[in-house]
């Protein structure tokens, strides 16, 4: 007999002796699946959420390099969506209190929205098997702008090891040159080598559609020779797809236990980068230079971090 178990309901059936209790989200379909498997309806696994996404999991992401992170994904769904809910269950009204409940426990809003592609592809293969029969929608919850996550030294050292340790040469290569040159992830993969000498590098195609020069500090010269030791192509860093460095990125994310965390980007390596000139003391036009700032605007939200510049200020004045 169906019962209710918090908002939803769940049916108790035998199959092929095994107990099975999947949930729905209304009595009148729990007991529907009950009937349906007492007339000898035998369900395949494609009916419920979990065993389709096993499934046809190669189907709907065979291509994408990324598949830890969409795993991460699916487990978190997991808890809001259980494996064992029938697909024809999944309406608007479960993803609205799915994401509903999201917001409830501090999940951010691209965060969310992360774990909602993944849902979405889902349904769409299921859409287009006809095992449903309409897309569900929903609203998606608005992403702050905001990557002012700073990594320490200890956090650098942190990541470094671990790539190094899983044997991933290109993340490390590629993580500690956009730390310590703070070019944008465009920017590094658009190097060739002719870019890199003399102890400069010259990034070209940029953001702004400017060029700037930059001393390569010694950090970020190593790290450009790790990258260039691994292929002979005239742009090494554009030999790492950037899909691949999605999918490490994620696993670090996760030894950071940074899942949750929407400032947890490759971006914030730039913003550390910036930060750190700040608080070395130096001046707002050079770390504007550096970073390849279009204007003064961008630069001046580190200006708080330089380090007794009103002093500076004050004792010009003084001298004068």
């Amino acid at each position: 007999m169906a019962r209710q178990r918090g908002k939803r309901w769940q049916a108790d059936v035998l199959i092929d002796g095994v107990r099975k209790r999947p949930t729905f989200a209304t009595q009148a379909e729990a007991e529907a699946y009950e009937r349906a498997i007492a007339s000898g309806f035998a369900p395949t696994t494609t009916t419920t959420f979990g065993p389709f996404v096993n499934e046809q999991f190669n189907r709907i992401w065979g291509e994408n390099k990324a598949q830890f992170a969409i795993h991460t994904n699916l487990r978190v769904l997991y808890r809001y969506i259980p494996a064992d809910t029938a697909l024809t269950s999944i309406d608007k009204h479960m993803c609205d209190r799915m994401i509903t409940k999201m917001m409830n426990d501090g999940k951010a809003g691209g965060t969310i929205n992360r774990k909602l592609a993944v849902l979405s592809k889902v349904l769409k293969r299921a859409l287009f098997m006809d095992l449903i029969t309409i897309m569900p929608t929903w609203k998606r919850p608005k992403e702050g702008n905001a990557r002012d996550r700073v990594w320490t030294k200890a956090d650098e050292h942190k990541a470094d090891l671990f790539f190094k340790h899983a044997g991933l040469v290109e993340a490390s290569a590629l993580t500690r040159f956009l730390l310590h040159t703070g070019c944008r992830v465009g920017e590094a993969y658009k190097l060739s080598r002719k870019d890199v000498h003399g102890g400069f590098v010259t990034f070209r195609e940029t953001k702004n559609g400017t060029t700037r020069r930059i001393i390569l500090t010694a950090t970020a010269k190593v790290a450009w020779d790790e990258i260039c030791k691994t292929t002979n192509a005239d742009m090494p860093f554009a030999e790492y797809p950037r899909d691949t460095f999605r999918g490490h990125w994620e696993r670090l994310r996760a030894h950071f236990e940074a899942e949750d965390d929407p400032n947890f980007v490759p971006h914030m390596l730039r913003h550390t980068c910036a930060t750190r000139l700040a608080l070395g003391g130096v001046d707002l036009q050079r770390i504007k230079l550096w970073m390849g700032h279009k204007s003064i605007q961008m630069t001046l939200r580190y200006s708080h971090l330089i380090p007794e510049n009103l002093d500076v200020a004050a004792k010009a004045l003084e001298a004068a």
